[in-house]
């Protein structure tokens, strides 16, 4: 008899529930339409085997699953670690992964993301209902760790929580701060607006932001898929610091932030879609 994984035991009870509302998600969606055309005949196959459909329609589940778990839906709660990674700095400039914040309740993506890579490379070794949660799971912990705000950094005093003047203070990824005059967090300017508002006439439109992004050679995107895992978030750590450093609670940003961090924007979401691709790849072989 096949073996199911603790991950999917209870989760499957609450697939029927799909159907609540999701967070915006459309980077997670971009990201995916990316990747698409660089899976392989075999991967592709598969991953519709199991999803039903291709990969971007399931980009989004992770943060569904968020929803699912504010409407007191039980089961889903050990996800809610999965969407954060943790790192500690080594010396001046260099980070390595972090158990620290992980043993605070968060920041596990990367000890998940491995787990999954496995079930998947092992899927004949586990029910359909597993590798399909796993995949889904995979699919949006890869773009996860490319998001500039998806990642505590342990050097910080507010990464474990900080009371001030008797106030609990957000961590520097989710701190406030305004954006053209509107109230708002940095986490939010990073999870969407970084991209979308780098090419306004474009509107939602998956397709023109794949045609005006994915213009990188063969052989840079092979480059960019060298490594582990835990290189690729190291190397995440070390390129997405300055952000954290350049912007403090309560300032005031504009159009001018966004271009200034175009190339950020860029890199870390093409990244994250030939990664995927990749991986997936390599998971489907």
């Amino acid at each position: 008899m096949k073996k199911i994984v603790a991950l999917s035991a209870f989760f499957m009870l609450f697939l029927s529930v799909q159907s609540v509302k999701a967070w915006d998600g459309w980077t997670h969606k971009l990201i995916a339409h990316i990747a698409e055309p660089y899976l392989t005949d075999k991967a592709k196959e598969e991953t519709v085997k199991y999803l039903g459909s291709p990969i971007y329609d399931h980009a989004t589940w992770m943060d569904k699953v968020a929803s699912w778990n504010k409407k007191r839906i039980r089961g889903w709660e050990q996800t809610s670690v999965w969407h954060m990674a943790s790192v500690d700095r080594v010396g001046k400039k260099k980070y390595a992964l972090s158990d620290k914040r992980t043993k605070k309740g968060s920041g596990a993506l990367h000890d998940q993301l491995v787990k999954s890579i496995d079930v998947l490379k092992n899927r004949h070794n586990h029910t359909d209902s597993a590798v399909m949660i796993n995949l889904k799971c995979l699919i949006h912990m890869v773009q996860d760790m490319h998001c500039p705000v998806h990642l505590y950094y342990t050097e910080d005093e507010d990464c474990f929580g900080m009371v001030v003047d008797g106030k609990k203070v957000s961590t520097r990824n989710q701190m406030r701060i305004y954006y053209e005059g509107k109230k708002t967090t940095l986490h939010k300017v990073w999870d969407g607006m970084s991209i979308r508002l780098l090419y306004p006439d474009y509107g939602r439109d998956y397709e023109k932001f794949r045609v005006e992004l994915d213009k990188v050679s063969a052989k840079k995107r092979a480059k960019m898929c060298e490594g582990t895992t835990a290189d690729w978030l190291v190397q995440n750590a070390k390129d997405c610091r300055y952000i954290y450093n350049e912007i403090d609670r309560g300032d005031h940003i504009d159009y001018d932030y966004i271009l200034r961090n175009k190339k950020l924007s860029k890199q870390q979401c093409l990244r994250a879609s030939y990664r995927l691709a990749h991986v997936l790849n390599e998971c489907f072989k």
